[in-house]
Parts: structure tokens; sequence; C-alpha cells
């Protein structure tokens, strides 16, 4: 199955130049995919990153003026081949079979939108301590999943399959694939979506509407290098914002409740009882799963 991966990135060089080495330990063949790096009109010098690795991997970079993820996932996946499109953000390390994960969880279940196990690493000032980043993740070492993926990833069975209808709310676009005429399909990312929040849930939301199946693949790892935001209720204030035009655009009782699902104000529980799915069996057998705001 031919397989594209779409990296967008602004101003994270040393996290891009991390990932593209993760890309370089992929298992033969996949190391050979094509990865589409989108370049959102970052100051500092993603294109010589990518030059560095040009030997080693079939990379495409393409700079566009700053518009933000929505557009820059776009504008890649606009250039893909037919085959599989999968999303990985320029600051998350690929497991060695991460690619071959995900190309066999689609010829497995043909048509699903797979969603790969999100792990975060917390080393201390990243950039001077890289050698402990790499020694980490070359041996598999010193990461953890999120609260929220450890939530969400609980919509799923053993086998992957999502059995709720909330599998939507696990759509992360920084560990996420599908085939590309799935993605043309439903018109890819909503591009009013400018700054970090939602738009990932949307589009995962419009595919659940159309009647698509989600599937969590838990062998298609990729490692985020946590770092923390310098400016005061970053995500408060995005996730609001962004929240607001999710709502306006989907007026269901589910999507107007998420906002509060994410502030830890309500349970996974709760939330359920604003979809009409019955097979809630899994989550009853659980204290009321909550959520805190985390960088996911």
């Amino acid at each position: 199955m031919n397989a594209t991966v779409v990296v967008p990135v602004y101003n994270q060089a040393f996290a891009l130049s991390l990932t593209l080495f993760g890309f370089c330990k992929q298992e033969a063949p996949y190391r050979h995919c094509p990865i589409i790096v989108v370049d959102d009109g970052s100051t500092e010098p993603i294109e010589a990153v990518v030059e560095a690795y040009k030997e080693d991997l079939n990379l495409t970079y393409l700079r566009l003026e700053r518009s933000g993820r929505a557009v820059s996932r776009n504008r890649g996946a606009a250039i893909a081949e037919d085959g599989l499109l999968i999303f990985c953000d320029a600051d998350r390390i690929p497991h060695p079979q991460f690619i071959k994960a995900h190309v066999e969880a689609q010829e497995a279940d043909p048509g699903t939108i797979t969603i790969g196990q999100v792990r975060e690493m917390y080393v201390h000032h990243p950039y001077r301590n890289r050698l402990k980043v790499l020694d980490n993740y070359l041996h598999e070492k010193g990461s953890r999943i999120p609260q929220y993926c450890q939530l969400v990833y609980q919509l799923f069975d053993s086998g992957g399959t999502g059995f709720t209808q909330l599998s939507w709310i696990a759509a992360f676009s920084g560990n996420l694939s599908l085939p590309v005429s799935t993605f043309r399909e439903i018109g890819g990312f909503d591009e009013h979506f400018t700054e970090w929040g939602f738009e990932h849930f949307e589009m995962g939301y419009r595919c659940y509407r159309m009647g698509k199946a989600f599937r969590y693949e838990a062998a298609a790892v990729n490692v985020h290098i946590a770092h923390p935001r310098e400016e005061k209720g970053f995500y408060q204030e995005r996730m609001e914002k962004s929240h607001r035009y999710f709502a306006a655009k989907h007026p269901a009782p589910v999507v107007q409740s998420f906002l509060s699902f994410m502030q830890g104000k309500q349970s996974m529980q709760e939330l359920l009882r604003y979809t009409s799915s019955t097979n809630t069996e899994r989550l009853s057998m659980h204290p009321p799963l909550y959520v805190r705001i985390t960088n996911f």
C-alpha cells in the first residue's frame, strides 16, 4: 500500500530534526515512504533541517505563508498520491514500526480512520539534553501515555475497534491515518481553525457523521517531546475560541458539551449521555473518567 506522511511545522527546527531522525529508523521498506514537510511560515531554518535529511529520506519541502495547522495539513495532503495518508506532528518522534503499523491497520480494516498511540517524553531543557532525548527514544524509555489519551483509548475494544459513538474524540492529528480518498471526500481540515484547538476533533466529528469507522492501533507509536507554554492561559484561551467555532458549526449537544469535558467539568460517561450509543458497558465499569487540559 502506498503511504505518504505529512508533517506540518512552525518554528520547531530542533524537534523536527529528531522527528526526521525517527523516520530514518523506520523498518524497510517503509523508510522510503514520501514525507511532505509543510513549513507554516517559520522564522527558524526549517528548510536547512529538511535538506540535511534529503540523502536518507524521500522528502518534499513545502513553504507557506503563516496560515495555521489546518491549512498546512491540507496543503501537504493535496500533493499526496492515492493510498494512505499519515499525519505526524513535527515534535513527535516515530517509533521504528510507526508507518508499518498504520499501513497494516489499514490493510486489516480498510477505510477506517486509525489513531496511533501518543506518548509523551519529559526531559528538562530537551535542546540542552538532546543526547538524553535520543537515548530515551532509541531504548523506548522515559515516556508515558498522557492522561487524555489514556481516557479516550478506553473507547476502543481489545482489537482496536471503537465501540461507542464518541470514538471521534480520539482523533489526534499528530498521530492519525486515513485513506487519501477519505480525506478528500470529507473535505480535509476546516481552514477556519487558525490556532491550536479543536480542528482535529472537528474533522473526526465529520468523519463520524459521515459513517466512517475509527480504529486504535497501539503499535503506531510516536513520542511527543513535552515543552512548557510560556504564555499564561495558553490552552484555556485557545480552546475556548476554537470551541466556539466548532460548536457554532455543529450545534449538537455532544459538541456543545465537549469543552466542559476538556476542562474537567464533566466526565466521559456524562458526555456519552449526549449520544445515542448504548454500548457503554465497558466504561460503566470505571469510576467517572475526567480529563484535565493537556497538550496531546
